[in-house]
């Protein structure tokens, strides 16, 4: 009786012993997050605030779409890489547009950045 509790003792203590060990080395899932970050200027390169940016993934669903900060940029996070089309649109008064457009390409766990020019 007394091996065959000595034995359940040991056999538990060791499997708590291989359990901490496993969890401390599992591996950790990596982020796949990747951001933008897009500033919209004129042709001498000043920033336009208040600009409406749209990020899209032709043949997806993904994108996302916001307005530029008093700076000109406006950041966006995905959850995978891709390469992402940008639209950018602001109407400066009455009947009056400018516009622009570029490509960025996003890469797991980095921050990509890009500049794009509005004209009439």
């Amino acid at each position: 009786m007394k091996k065959i509790i000595r034995f359940s003792c040991f056999s538990i203590s060791f499997v708590a012993a291989i359990a901490v060990l496993s969890s401390q080395t599992a591996c950790q899932k990596q982020s796949t997050n990747c951001s933008a970050v897009i500033t919209t200027t004129d042709s001498t390169s000043t920033p336009i605030p208040g600009v409406f940016v749209k990020l899209y993934a032709p043949h997806s669903t993904a994108g996302d779409s916001g307005t530029t900060n008093a700076a000109g940029t406006i950041s966006f996070t995905f959850n995978l890489p891709a390469i992402y089309r940008i639209s950018a649109r602001k109407i400066v008064s009455k009947g009056d547009t400018i516009n622009g457009t570029g490509i960025i390409q996003l890469q797991v766990g980095q921050t990509e950045s890009t500049s794009v020019v509005l004209q009439h």
